[in-house]
């Protein structure tokens, strides 16, 4: 634990003393197996794209979950890897509008970083939850409650989840902070039995922004509130919530000409209700960190990881890496 404190402690020192910067928060939300596919935004900067411009922004994120929980009338069993590939093209309409479209891609598969996650937590002194009952590389995705098996998954899969339509307004845009309203609408086109889709229409709005420092190396500040309202026909509908909360708060710099090193916190509150066990039940908190890679003014690489904070809310391990490129 104090490993941890001390590598949080070197980032927040860190990003005082470095170089100014215009940098954008991880692409990145809660990649749970039954909250992934909900309409639950990432963090966003407060900038919307510029009039007439395009920007593609690609994610890839690579999810191991692997905990299980059994009270006197649930199950959960969730093992297995998740890699999910989101295509997210916007464009500017005006000066103050943008609009997007979001595909994503995702497969889930027996896992294969189990061991390295294991030696990962064990170097930063971190706990693995229920990570050490759990067999190593393999799927299996299971609920029970009551006797009624919701799903029982043991078998690799792959397709499109969940296609989003997004809109974004510049509400503030000045030299040190920029203000941005957005908006996002899901749609069920993924299939649910497998969890590649959530099945429900998803309506989300957040405020988005950014602040820049004061001085000649200022740091920048991102954070983002908003609420997200899921629809009927997910595969646990009879537990679910349909009014969540999320937010992000995130720090970000440029140490020099290609190089700007950032770290966030992600939470949304509960999503599901009327459960006993840490994965379903509470909210989720997990913490970012990672760097943006600067290879030109229209090109930009990002590579990092995240860690649950609430251990089983939330994979504890997710690797992320990500490209934006504007056109």
């Amino acid at each position: 634990m104090a490993r941890w404190f001390c590598l949080l402690f070197f980032c927040l020192n860190s990003l005082f003393v470095l170089a100014q910067s215009d940098v954008r928060p991880f692409v990145s939300h809660n990649q749970s197996p039954l909250i992934h596919s909900f309409g639950l935004p990432h963090a966003e900067s407060g900038l919307v794209t510029a009039k007439n411009k395009f920007q593609l922004i690609s994610t890839v994120n690579l999810a191991s979950n692997s905990t299980n929980a059994q009270t006197p009338n649930e199950i959960v069993y969730f093992d297995g890897e998740m890699f999910r590939l989101d295509f997210d093209l916007r464009y500017g309409l005006s000066e103050n509008i943008e609009i997007g479209l979001n595909i994503p891609v995702v497969k889930h598969s027996c896992g294969f970083m189990d061991s390295s996650i294991d030696g990962f937590h064990r170097f930063l002194g971190l706990s693995g939850g229920a990570r050490a009952g759990v067999p190593q590389d393999e799927i299996w995705y299971a609920y029970i409650q009551d006797d009624n098996s919701y799903f029982n998954i043991y078998e690799d899969s792959f397709g499109v989840g969940d296609v989003s339509l997004r809109l974004a307004y510049q509400l503030v845009k000045g030299k040190r902070h920029s203000l941005a309203f957005r908006t996002n609408l899901k749609f069920n086109t993924g299939k649910k039995e497998n969890l590649i889709g959530s099945g429900t229409f998803d309506f989300s709005f957040q405020l988005s922004g950014q602040t820049k420092g004061i001085g000649e190396r200022p740091a920048y500040f991102f954070y983002s509130l908003g609420y997200l309202n899921i629809g009927n026909g997910s595969l646990l509908e009879d537990i679910q919530t349909h009014n969540v909360v999320f937010g992000s708060l995130g720090l970000a710099v440029r140490a020099n000409k290609w190089f700007a090193p950032k770290m966030q916190f992600d939470y949304h509150s509960r999503i599901y209700k009327n459960s006993t066990t840490q994965e379903l039940s509470g909210y989720g908190l997990q913490f970012v960190l990672g760097s943006d890679f600067i290879l030109s003014k229209k090109l930009i690489l990002t590579a990092g990881f995240s860690e649950d904070v609430k251990i089983n809310n939330s994979p504890d391990f997710v690797f992320h890496m990500g490209m934006n490129f504007t056109f």
